[in-house]
């Protein structure tokens, strides 16, 4: 977590931090003066990112702790985002898209992950909030995500989808963003435990999710 914020915090006004399962607040944050912590009655999960409100015209980054983000990520994101525009569109570094696979005649997921390298602003179908970028007026409240703790992304998507707004993930090169979830810890994150799961409300919020393939999904920002 501490490498997170001394990566974050120098790059934002304020920087907000849900402490799933703590049962103080570390005194090591004290050393920020722009980052406010608290500890929820319950796990939150990945809802956590999600329990703070935001202004209307505030720009927004949801982060995780087991991603190491650049020096220049804000800058970066805010310049790229620029040529999108955020009002009407949320972007970020992971996402899937599903589209029509020629090669294998149907269709399937074309995933963009975080570390990996992205040519261009593609839509996507599913967006990370992990490193998501968005307005304060379009940040759902946590009232709004009950119940995917999780596997929030889905349920983060669909709602951005439905309310008219599209998803874009961003340019990048090879590890600009860096995994940081050690090896022993893999088999215990939420991607491992919940959303490969099976379980039934995973499968349910998959669905919804999946009967709104927004038009952009797969395309080039601009085509």
């Amino acid at each position: 977590m501490m490498a997170v914020i001394q990566r974050i915090a120098p790059q934002v006004d304020r920087m907000f931090i849900c402490l799933n399962e703590y049962n103080e607040i570390p005194a090591e944050l004290g050393q920020f003066g722009n980052v406010e912590a608290m500890i929820p009655d319950r796990d939150l999960k990945d809802l956590g990112k999600f329990a703070f409100e935001a202004g209307r015209d505030d720009i927004v980054f949801t982060v995780d702790d087991d991603i190491l983000y650049p020096s220049d990520y804000v800058a970066n994101t805010l310049a790229l985002a620029g040529r999108v525009g955020l009002n009407g569109n949320i972007v970020g570094y992971q996402g899937n898209a599903w589209v029509y696979k020629k090669r294998l005649n149907t269709y399937g997921w074309r995933n963009f992950l975080f570390f990996k390298a992205c040519a261009g602003i593609i839509g996507v179908t599913n967006l990370g909030t992990g490193t998501a970028c968005m307005l304060g007026r379009h940040m759902p409240t946590i009232a709004d995500l009950a119940g995917s703790e999780g596997f929030v992304d889905f349920r983060f998507s669909r709602l951005q989808i439905e309310r008219g707004r599209s998803l874009w993930v961003l340019p990048r090169n090879d590890d600009y963003i860096e995994r940081n979830l050690p090896e022993n810890l893999k088999a215990s994150s939420l991607f491992d435990t919940v959303a490969r799961s099976g379980r039934m409300d995973v499968q349910q919020e998959t669905w919804r999710l999946m009967n709104n393939v927004p038009q952009n999904s797969g395309t080039p920002f601009g085509d």
